[in-house]
């Protein structure tokens, strides 16, 4: 190994003579390029190759490249180009070969290694290269794309990069990509390079040949989507765009067709077939009326509110060159109202169009009651109508109470403690507080849980202090409890003009009992009241007590918290 480094070493010399003659670099510079070459060549020559070695070296001599391009150019030098940059660049070439050699697998070096062969001139080798990468990865698609891809952007070379998607189609028949890509080159073509008539005439039909050939294997509809996407992109018409069109709408027993077609619609591009569908009658714009016509269908065909939305959505998302303002929400109401009439609204469009009406203002409270209420006869489940339902009740609290009490029997468990946090954030009366508290009473464990705290809150607010500590003993006599529910009690103790501290500490036992294995904070909360209220003597012993009630893991954690805090 030493002999052949030294070899590479001596073969350098030539090449540092002249850097030092022609005053590129220093003495001392040449020593250190000297030094780092030689220790490159012995960590590439290590029995076990190791990938970053060569990584290294490459851009170790690519950096030496430039460096000296940049001195070329301060120092106004010419001379010994050839026994300089074209030695770096051989030595290079060969380093870039012996990584192929080496990492066959590792794609990006194949790329790197053209690169730089374009770089320095070196352009005969590249087709060499990319057929070397092929040969080796030529069971992956993507490689003859972006052996393609390099010849038609970097190369401006379509030929070649129609020669290899054709290679690649051949290995791989059913691959979208390389269909898509060769039909691309096709309308580049059409588009920007022919000249008669003839030549026109026969690259339509080399492009009309592609995506059909594609289509045999490919059964997938976005494919076709995305052919029509590019013929729109390169203003592409005629039977090539006809054709695609068709095979789309053969297709329209598949759900996606329909959005797709109406999107083209608002784009002008219009499916004849869909003016049986549309209805003259309303005040929009021919391309928005043919939109409306194309998902009304859809909606017959597919009635699901996923598709419901989406129409919604996309009429929001049009643009002002396609209609004004007004009109936009004209369509955009009309198509809510539709999806109401037919029962297709999710719970979140149905929260999404009760706000647009109110805004709108033109529709009475009774009208948005009985939408509603005709809304829950569909399905019961809809949380957001539930909380419209509540809202437009709160002046009438027996029948806000009386609605959730309804809804509750429908919802889930996470929307029916929405809905009970709602009622009690609209609460006014002392009455029904308590009414409500003993309905409470009978809620499965995870609703009460959660609404517990703010329940308990509501009451000091409305009830005051003594009604607050009647319901918080109640509470604790019936396990499960939230820490916030003795945190709530706590503060509430807390904020008296004149706290009562043993209450106080009644709390702060009840929590530690019910929490006090699994969280560290509320024992160091209860030692600093017991020191903030002038009984220092007491938070030795609660120390104690969380030592032998918490968790073993949480011991430790408690212990250096409680350090810390002393040394502060």
């Amino acid at each position: 190994m030493a002999e052949l480094v030294n070899q590479r070493i001596e073969d350098m010399i030539n090449e540092l003579e002249q850097m030092r003659r022609v005053n590129l670099y220093s003495e001392e510079e040449i020593k250190e390029i000297s030094r780092k070459r030689k220790e490159f060549e012995y960590h590439i020559q290590r029995r076990v190759k190791q990938k970053e070695d060569y990584v290294q070296y490459i851009a170790y001599e690519l950096a030496l490249l430039e460096d000296i391009s940049l001195r070329r150019k301060q120092t106004k030098l010419s001379e010994k180009k050839k026994e300089i940059e074209y030695s770096i660049a051989q030595r290079l070439n060969r380093l870039f070969k012996q990584f192929i050699y080496r990492f066959q697998n590792d794609v990006q070096v194949y790329f790197e290694y053209i690169r730089f062969c374009r770089g320095v001139g070196f352009k005969q080798a590249i087709s060499g290269i990319i057929g070397q990468m092929l040969q080796v990865h030529g069971d992956k698609p993507n490689m003859w794309l972006m052996a393609s891809k390099w010849e038609s952007e970097e190369e401006n070379n379509l030929e070649n990069a129609r020669g290899f998607l054709i290679k690649g189609i051949q290995r791989h028949p059913d691959s979208e990509a390389l269909y898509l890509e060769l039909f691309y080159i096709e309308l580049i073509e059409l588009t920007f390079k022919v000249e008669t008539d003839e030549e026109k005439e026969k690259q339509i039909r080399r492009a009309d040949v592609v995506w059909r050939n594609g289509l045999k294997n490919i059964s997938n509809v976005s494919y076709l989507f995305k052919l029509l996407d590019l013929c729109m992109k390169y203003d592409v018409k005629g039977e090539i765009l006809e054709g695609i069109k068709q095979e789309i709408w053969t297709r329209r027993n598949n759900k996606d067709v329909w959005p797709y077609i109406a999107s083209k619609e608002l784009q002008e591009c219009h499916w004849k077939e869909i003016e049986e569908f549309v209805d003259d009658e309303y005040d929009f714009p021919p391309v928005v009326n043919n939109f409306i016509a194309v998902y009304e269908e859809a909606l017959q065909k597919f009635p699901e509110e996923s598709l419901c939305t989406k129409y919604i959505h996309d009429l929001l998302g049009l643009s002002d060159n396609v209609c004004v303002e007004s009109q936009k929400i004209e369509a955009v109401k009309h198509a809510w109202m539709y999806g109401h009439d037919n029962g297709l609204l999710s719970s979140y469009m149905y929260s999404f169009g009760i706000e647009m009406l109110k805004l709108e203002n033109k529709m009475s409270e009774n009208e948005l009651v009985e939408m509603l209420e005709t809304a829950l006869k569909r399905n019961s489940k809809h949380r957001h109508v539930w909380q419209e339902l509540l809202l437009l009740n709160k002046d009438d609290e027996k029948k806000m109470v009386s609605i959730l009490q309804d809804a509750t029997k429908k919802v889930k468990t996470d929307d029916a403690v929405c809905l009970y946090n709602l009622v009690l954030d609209n609460v006014q009366s002392n009455t029904t507080l308590k009414n409500l508290y003993k309905k409470f009473q009978s809620c499965e464990n995870a609703v009460l849980l959660e609404v517990k705290p703010k329940l308990l809150q509501k009451m000091y607010e409305h009830n005051g202090l003594k009604a607050a500590r009647e319901m918080y003993d109640d509470l604790i006599r019936t396990p499960p409890t939230q820490i916030d529910v003795h945190t709530t009690m706590i503060d509430i103790e807390k904020s008296q003009d004149k706290i009562n501290i043993k209450n106080i500490k009644k709390c702060y036992e009840c929590l530690v009992q019910h929490h006090g294995s699994d969280n560290v904070g509320i024992w160091a909360d209860y030692m600093n009241f017991e020191i903030d209220n002038g009984n220092a003597s007491a938070a030795p012993g609660i120390y104690r007590r969380a030592v032998a009630t918490l968790k073993k893991e949480l011991v430790d954690e408690f212990i250096k918290t409680q350090a810390l805090s002393k040394l502060k």
